[in-house]
């Protein structure tokens, strides 16, 4: 494992704890967070900094692998389990505020912590290829 794996890690770790200090035992309904539960294809926008566009094809299965062993290293292991349902045949989300809600957390809507200093875009942009093939948008 290369340094920067274990500082990366170690930061996940760090802030998951925080998290799981500061929001206690959360029902697993709340725990899966991240997004809303809404499928009415409404997504909000952010004011902030947006994603773009993905800089790889998100139906590429390489990228689908990489960004599912990401995900259940870090937010499988941590919050949504393996085979996560908040994404299981879901509609109605969009590439763009997945990737924002990854990167920059629930924002109060969902106890979610922000993960854009932990991971790359392009690791971000790998877990939404893999969270993607999962569903249905």
């Amino acid at each position: 494992m290369k340094k920067h794996d274990h500082k990366r890690g170690a930061k996940a770790f760090g802030m998951m704890l925080a998290a799981a200090i500061a929001f206690g035992c959360l029902p697993s309904s709340v725990q899966a967070g991240g997004v809303p539960p809404s499928d009415s294809g409404q997504t909000p926008e952010s004011s902030e900094n947006h994603a773009g566009t993905a800089p790889f094809d998100l139906s590429d299965p390489k990228r689908i692998k990489t960004g599912e062993g990401t995900f259940n290293a870090t937010c499988a292991a941590y919050c949504h389990g393996q085979n996560p349902t908040l994404f299981v045949d879901r509609t109605g989300l969009s590439e763009e505020y997945v990737y924002n809600t990854i990167r920059d957390g629930g924002k109060g809507a969902t106890p979610m912590p922000p993960w854009g200093d932990v991971f790359s875009p392009e690791e971000i942009w790998e877990i939404v290829a893999y969270l993607k093939s999962l569903g249905k948008w």
